[in-house]
């Protein structure tokens, strides 16, 4: 489908509103532990961010200067918006600006999740804070992907409701996790400002991404302006949630008014996963440790935190084995403690396995992959685990320098489908078999005394290869051995090796 064809009007998923509840940047951050994690994971050191919105000003004292390695922290920036050739990056509305500072922000209150990150400023939001079409939007994330990003920020959305997963964007946005190793995380979008649609508006609806709502200003209840499930080919979206209701952020125009000043919005929750994956590229690649999407999308997942309530003030729920998120909050609200948790567990391989930990495998057709836990689960406790593959997209170059609009992308094959069931004693006991997604979860009571086995199960796998690239993640409690001791993976957070490093400019 062509989205200049249909001649939408897409608006930025954030909007500025007088703030009910106080829950400044300097709460929001360690509302998801976002703080711990800077520690135990970094603080987003030698990691690149692309802000695809309305531009940045990078001369705010929060985001100028160079980072901790001497090296300008603004690394590009061009401006894609046709019809005001005269701006060359240039945040005209503020809502860049926010974005940037919730990922970036070196203020020593204001904090943002990386602080001393770098990042890419491609300006594809016009003066009203919007996009007529999605080209724009296409040129600025193959700029953000051609200049070095390993993650983009995409706090924007079409405002008619088109989520199929099926646009140009979309495939774009699922290629760059497929075949260049870059996540990008979306927002769900916001109701009031999607035509009151209820539902996640596009490019939220991208397979490969990580799509993200919101909660309210004391961060316990997915915001009833959060657009939440179901896409319009029946997925699950968003895939969790953070904080977005009055979130204070950089100001854009600092030289004339208060340095920081505060919004509400979609747009707003999507930074803080934005810092959190910019986090966990640095501590990634200090460690030696997988930094592939799929890896990023099942641990962020797996420790988003259940202690959220959807709109109706219910418990964390899912919709059934074959839709295994909560409709509202997905897989939960994000935890930077328990993403630190889980991604320091290391991969581990199939076979005999720890309480906590994650694998980056391959599944084929008809074939299961195991994972059997080496010790008793805790009875009364609960077992996570997520499973995440990609949608396979390809590309034409059509021949300029670069990626950008005039590209090309298209579905190599058919989604493959996977499974992810739990065994005790070899009998089944849960299971997650999405029938469209390419995700898969589990959160399940341990009900008895049994060694339990999580098995990937290859249901139908199609393609050249005959194999499907997968990563899981898990979180259980083991019963603790004799006169030893153990920290509690996703309660206690202890016993993380502090070697992040907190650069604030103040």
């Amino acid at each position: 489908m062509s989205i200049t064809a249909i001649a939408l009007r897409a608006m930025a998923a954030g909007c500025l509103l007088a703030p009910t509840t106080v829950s400044a940047l300097d709460l929001s951050v360690p509302a998801i532990h976002g703080d711990i994690s800077r520690l135990a994971l970094g603080d987003g050191t030698g990691v690149i961010v692309g802000v695809v919105d309305s531009g940045v000003d990078d001369t705010h004292p929060a985001l100028a200067g160079f980072d901790s390695q001497g090296l300008p922290r603004l690394v590009a920036e061009a401006n894609f918006v046709a019809s005001e050739p005269g701006n060359t990056g240039d945040d005209v509305h503020g809502h860049g600006t926010w974005i940037a500072s919730v990922i970036g922000s070196s203020d020593a209150t204001h904090t943002g999740l990386a602080p001393d990150s770098r990042y890419i400023n491609a300006r594809v939001l016009d003066n009203n804070n919007g996009f007529p079409s999605d080209v724009q939007v296409r040129n600025g994330l193959g700029f953000a992907i051609d200049n070095g990003a390993d993650v983009v920020n995409l706090s924007l959305n079409y405002f008619a409701t088109t989520s199929g997963g099926n646009t140009q964007l979309e495939y774009m946005i699922d290629w760059a996790a497929d075949k260049q190793g870059v996540v990008c995380a979306i927002c769900t979008g916001n109701i009031g400002q999607g035509n009151g649609a209820t539902t996640v508006r596009g490019p939220g609806s991208a397979y490969n991404g990580i799509t993200v709502g919101k909660t309210d200003g004391r961060f316990l209840r997915v915001d009833n302006d959060s657009a939440t499930s179901y896409t319009q080919n029946g997925r699950m979206k968003p895939d969790v949630v953070a904080p977005g209701v009055s979130i204070t952020m950089a100001n854009d125009d600092w030289e004339t008014q208060s340095d920081f000043n505060t919004a509400s919005g979609c747009s707003f929750a999507t930074p803080h996963v934005a810092g959190l994956i910019a986090q966990q590229i640095e501590a990634g690649r200090r460690h030696g440790l997988s930094v592939d999407p799929k890896v990023i999308r099942a641990t962020v997942l797996n420790s988003a935190s259940k202690q959220v309530l959807d709109k109706q003030g219910q418990a964390w729920a899912t919709d059934g084995v074959t839709r295994p998120l909560d409709p509202d909050s997905g897989a939960g609200q994000v935890d930077g403690a328990n993403l630190a948790t889980q991604y320091l567990a290391r991969e581990q391989s199939p076979g005999i396995v720890a309480a906590v930990g994650w694998d980056l495998s391959e599944a084929v057709g008809g074939a299961s992959v195991d994972y059997t836990f080496d010790a008793p689960l805790v009875l009364g406790s609960h077992l996570t685990a997520t499973l995440a593959w990609s949608r396979h997209i390809g590309r034409i170059d059509r021949g300029r320098v670069g990626v950008d609009a005039s590209d090309s992308f298209f579905l190599e094959e058919a989604l493959d489908n996977l499974d992810l069931q739990l065994l005790a004693d070899g009998v089944l006991v849960a299971e997650s078999r999405s029938q469209l997604d390419n995700i898969e979860h589990l959160f399940t009571p341990i009900t008895a005394a049994a060694t339990y086995t999580l098995r990937v199960v290859g249901t139908s796998i199609t393609g050249a290869s005959l194999s499907e690239a997968f990563a899981i993640a898990w979180s259980a409690v083991a019963v603790p051995e004799p006169a030893s001791s153990i920290f509690v993976a996703f309660g206690l957070f202890a016993a993380l090796p502090l070697t992040g490093r907190r650069v604030v400019r103040g």
